[in-house]
This record gives C-alpha cells, structure tokens and sequence, in this order.
C-alpha cells in the first residue's frame, strides 16, 4: 500500500495550477480518470468553463449519477496552487483517495470525487470554484450526501515538540503527529465515527477532532478546503489535514515535495478512512463485514 501512494504522488507531482500550468492539469485529471476506470469504476466529469477554459471534476461511482443516492462521498482536490509541486497540497489528498477506491471498489452508494480548482487562481480572487460549482450542481439535481470526506494535505507529520501551531481558542497538541478532523454541528457523527474505527484499526494513528463554530467562518481557515462547500449547502461534511499551513513548512512553496511527506502516516489514514466508510455502508444495509484485510 505505502508504495503504491508514494508512487501515485510521483505521477502527480508537479507545476498544475488552472493558468500557467493548465495542460498539466489536464495531464493530471486523465491520470485519475483511468485510474478510476482501471478499478472498475463509471468515471462522469462534472464540467464547466472559467474565463474560457474548460475544466472538470472528475466523478467515480459503480453505476453514475443518474439515479439519486444518499451519497458517501470521499473526494480530494488534485490541482496545485501556482508555483508549488504540491506533493502535500494536494497529491497526497488524491493518493489516499485513490488507494481508498482501490480498497472498497465501486459500492453503492460511495461516490469518489477529484475536484479542481480548490486553490486561488492567478486570474480570480476566487477558490474552491470546483467543488462550488459541483454542490451546486448535485444540490439542483436533487441528489443527498450523507457524508463527505474531504482529503487536504495528509502526508506531512512532525514527532518535535511545538510543531504544531494553533489557531486561536483552538485546544489541540503542540507537536504535529496527529491527523485533524474537522467538522460542523452536523458533521459531529462522521467525526466520531472516523475517531472509532482509527481505534479500532490503526491504533497508532492519532486522531484529533475539532468542531468549527458557525460553520468556520470564526476561523477562516477551518474553510480553507472543498468541504466549506458541503457545508453551506447543508450537507455533513469533514476535512480530514495535516493541519497544512500550521504544521507543515513547505506549504504553498516551491518546496513541497514527496521527500518531506511519510508514507506510513498517510498508509494509516488510508486505512482509516477505508475502514470508516465501509462501516457507515454496513450499518446502513445491515451487511456483515467485509472479510477484505486492509
């Protein structure tokens, strides 16, 4: 497992924002739609146009989209912001997402999405235009989400002491070896659930859970991902970080690169997330477990 999420971060990483980089980013999408086909998987895109490009989100199911579901989502950004090789932010996110997919394979009602343009583009104040414009589009046709899980840099951990800065108020360790769940009132569940079977199935990973009041908007930061989306529209959602910014030195940097990133600490979180979302589908339909060992 750990080598084939340290290899998809390799065939990720690179110059790929929306502007300069933009046949990069195409390069990229291709590369996770057939890997989603490769698996077995429906592959739709969910397609607009920004100031007279095309670009897409990249949507992986068993069956499409056109019956509705009550959705289990799991979905990362694989755009990076400009300048920035964007190991971490976001081919890790993409990586775990992927290795995920792999695990479970294409199941009712679990819905993969690779959104693009999450980062500020050069031509627009703007981000999260991707996974914006997907809600919205989803909402519209009518279709529910019970869960999503958001991937936003999960590659990066620190074993010093006072690695880990802290926002305001915010009540959480000091040194960076843990992987952050954040959420909303509603998202509450998902987050104890994600904590529950992190226990149970990868003890050693750390998980700290953090409640955003008001829907993140008294920290600004707790927003800065594709599930913020989700949320405004009513949905539960959760990011599942490395904290980015407030851990990792390399954010946004030229800098951030697959040699700072732990293919352990990501390999756990793979685990975990698999784990979460495969129990969420057994006690919805009343299955017995998987006998898959992870």
């Amino acid at each position: 497992m750990k080598d084939r999420i340290v290899q998809i971060i390799k065939n990720i990483e690179g110059y790929r924002d929306g502007v300069e980089f933009y046949e990069s980013l195409c390069r990229c999408a291709e590369y996770i739609k057939t890997r989603f086909k490769e698996m077995g998987f429906v592959v739709e895109t969910d397609d607009f146009i920004l100031k007279g490009r095309e670009y897409s989100n990249i949507i992986a199911t068993s069956k499409g989209i056109k019956e509705r579901r009550n959705w289990i989502l799991v979905g990362a950004h694989y755009d990076a912001v400009h300048g920035s090789p964007g190991a971490d932010d976001n081919a890790s996110g993409v990586a775990v997402m992927l290795e995920v997919a792999r695990m479970l394979g294409p199941k009712e009602p679990i819905m993969f999405v690779a959104f693009t343009l999450e980062e500020p583009q050069l031509n627009t104040i703007e981000f999260l235009i991707g996974s914006k414009h997907f809600v919205n589009v989803m909402k519209r046709q009518g279709h529910n989400f019970r869960a999503a899980f958001i991937l936003e840099s999960v590659g990066y951990i620190s074993h010093k002491p006072d690695s880990q800065i802290l926002p305001p108020f915010v009540k959480a360790p000091r040194t960076g070896d843990f992987i952050g769940i954040i959420g909303n009132k509603k998202s509450i569940p998902i987050m104890e659930s994600f904590k529950e079977m992190a226990s149970k199935h990868v003890p050693e990973l750390k998980v700290v859970t953090y409640k955003a009041p008001m829907k993140g908007y008294l920290i600004p930061e707790t927003r800065f991902s594709d599930h913020a989306p989700f949320w405004d529209a009513g949905y539960p959602a959760v990011m599942i970080t490395d904290t980015a910014m407030f851990r990792y030195p390399y954010y946004h940097t030229e800098h951030d690169r697959l040699e700072y990133l732990s293919a352990e600490f990501m390999t756990q979180i793979t685990v975990a997330l698999a784990k979460t979302v495969e129990n969420m589908i057994i006690q919805s339909s009343g299955a017995s477990p998987s006998s898959s060992s992870f």
